[in-house]
């Protein structure tokens, strides 16, 4: 077997897909960026630093390939008092867990498998996960903005390793595979935050607004919740799922 064939049979230990692609840089992503700074500048300022990890050979010039795997976490017991209050994604704690927790082990092992097979790999390199993804034959997009994996849905947990080895790239699935004329995510949004298909004003979601504004990012976000985005949050108190729930049940 050849070692991509290897690290996309290993990566089905703990994931449910595994794609490669090119570490070829993205610059419609850099563009959107940079021309909605003023929605987005506090993510552009923060220490994720998306613009440069946008051409991961800026920071990594002996990268040749990234690897996006996509979890599961549609699967997880969500307790019916929790439902409508904790996103499903939070509450399945699947993100960066302690490599002393399952969630925070897989990523460990499959870090310690790319290395034992001679892999160097991207130590602090954000790259745009979704569009890797995409790139990599794993994902494809909705108009709420999220990616959707094949037989799962939208409720997965993307994870991207850019790494110095060559290895055989999938084709893209740069596509919305929304019907035409669908446009229940963006009516189901209750504050307006999905204002056109595949656009998000960050700063009206309700997501945002119960965690990435208690994270201490730059760009002048603070633990303030508008009082207009406050009285239509119902009984959200961290993340959000009605434009992924109104798609299911579409």
């Amino acid at each position: 077997m050849s070692l991509s064939e290897d690290i996309k049979d290993f990566g089905l230990l703990g994931y449910s897909k595994v794609g490669i692609t090119t570490v070829h840089s993205f610059p419609d992503y850099i563009a959107e960026l940079n021309s909605r700074r003023d929605t987005y500048g506090w993510y552009i300022e923060s220490t994720f630093q998306p613009i440069p990890g946008a051409d991961p050979k800026s920071i990594m010039p002996s990268a040749k390939s990234i690897i996006a795997v996509v979890y599961d976490a549609s699967k997880e017991s969500f307790p019916d008092k929790l439902v409508g209050k904790v996103g499903r994604l939070y509450q399945a704690r699947c993100y960066l867990g302690s490599h002393h927790h399952v969630h925070g082990a897989r990523r460990q092992l499959r870090r310690e498998f790319l290395e034992k097979s001679g892999c160097n790999i991207a130590q602090r390199l954000v790259v745009p996960e979704r569009l890797s993804a995409a790139r990599a034959r794993v994902v494809t997009y909705g108009k709420n903005t999220f990616t959707f994996a094949d037989g799962i849905g939208s409720f997965i947990l993307l994870t991207a390793f850019v790494v110095d080895a060559e290895l055989d790239y999938d084709e893209p699935t740069l596509e919305v595979k929304c019907p035409p004329r669908c446009t229940a995510c963006i009516d189901a949004c209750p504050t307006g935050a999905l204002y056109e298909p595949l656009k998000m004003d960050p700063h009206r979601c309700i997501a945002f607004n119960t965690f990435m504004t208690q994270d201490g990012y730059s760009g002048g976000i603070t633990s303030y919740i508008p009082p207009h985005i406050r009285d239509k949050m119902g009984t959200w108190i961290h993340d959000c799922d009605i434009c992924q729930d109104i798609v299911v049940a579409k």
